[in-house]
C-alpha cells in the first residue's frame, strides 16, 4: 500500500480559562507559536557482568515546558505574561487633581490617569487662576506640555478632565496563572484538516523580556509549564495533554 502524505504545518486559535473552572474558553488572539518540550532523565545500571554497557534503565519524564507566541497585547493577555493585576480606570470626571511639576519649559506633566480628547480639559495654577491652552500649555494624549513658566511653577497645577476608558496593568502584583489550554487546530498541509489538542493544566511563566519600544511587531514569549492534572483518572489516559487528529 502506498504511502499516505501525513505533514503537518500547524495553525489555529489557541482558547484558554482558569483551570478548575467552569469559565468560558476564551481566544487568547493573535499566536504564531504554540510548543510542548519534554525533559526526561535516565537511570542506569551498568553491566558488571563482563562485556560492558548497561543491563538496565529506567527513563523518567522529569518536564513538561510550553511556550506561547502571542502578538495581541491585551490587557488580559500582558497581566498572564507579568504576573499582573488588572483594573478599569474609572471615566467619571475628574476635578482638581494636584499635579506636582519643576515648572520648566517643554516639561511633560502626566495625568494621573490617560485624558479624553473629545472631552473638556480645565487647568488652573496651585492657586485657583487658569490657565489658557496654547499659551502656557500644550494637551497632548497623556497630560500637557509646558509651554510658558509664567504661571506653571513648582507650585503645581490643578486638572479637571474626563479620564478615557482604559486598563491599569500592575505588573508582578499578582501571581502566577494556572490555565486549562484548548487549541482548535486547522493543518495546513492537508487542506486545513482539524485538529484540537488540550493542555490540561498550564501554569504560566515569566517573559524574559517587554520589548515596549522597537520597531517590529512586539511579541510576548511566554513560557509555561504543564503540570499533572488530578482530576484526570483512567487507564490510558494522559494528566497532561492530549491531542486529536482527523482521519
Amino acid at each position: 500500500m502506498a504511502q499516505v502524505d501525513r505533514s503537518f504545518i500547524g495553525e489555529g486559535i489557541i482558547n484558554a480559562r482558569a483551570y478548575q473552572s467552569q469559565d468560558a474558553l476564551i481566544d487568547l488572539g493573535n499566536c504564531d507559536t504554540f510548543n510542548i518540550t519534554y525533559q526526561e532523565t535516565t537511570t542506569k545500571l551498568p553491566n558488571y557482568r563482563g562485556g560492558g554497557g548497561n543491563r538496565n534503565s529506567r527513563s523518567r519524564v522529569t518536564d513538561v515546558g510550553v511556550s506561547i507566541g502571542m502578538y495581541d497585547l491585551t490587557p488580559e493577555n500582558i497581566a498572564r505574561a507579568t504576573r499582573a493585576k488588572v483594573a478599569e480606570v474609572a471615566t467619571a470626571a475628574v476635578t482638581d487633581q494636584p499635579l506636582a511639576c519643576a515648572g520648566v519649559v517643554g516639561e511633560l506633566i502626566p495625568f494621573d490617569s490617560l485624558p479624553d480628547l473629545t472631552a473638556p480639559v480645565t487647568l488652573k495654577t496651585a492657586a485657583d487662576a487658569a490657565l489658557e491652552a496654547g499659551t502656557d500649555y500644550l494637551l497632548n494624549p497623556h497630560g500637557i506640555i509646558v509651554l510658558s513658566t509664567g504661571n506653571i511653577t513648582s507650585a503645581g497645577i490643578k486638572a479637571s478632565y474626563t479620564p478615557r476608558g482604559s486598563s491599569v496593568i500592575e505588573m508582578l502584583a499578582g501571581s502566577p496563572v494556572e490555565l486549562e489550554i484548548f487549541i482548535s487546530g486547522l493543518n495546513d498541509a492537508q487542506s486545513g484538516e482539524p485538529y484540537s489538542l488540550r493542555v490540561h493544566r498550564l501554569k504560566l511563566g515569566i517573559v524574559a523580556q517587554l520589548p515596549v519600544l522597537g520597531q517590529e511587531y512586539l511579541k510576548l514569549e511566554v513560557p509555561g509549564e504543564a503540570l499533572a492534572d488530578d482530576r484526570i483518572t483512567g487507564t490510558d489516559l494522559s494528566k497532561f495533554c492530549k491531542m486529536e487528529l482527523a482521519g
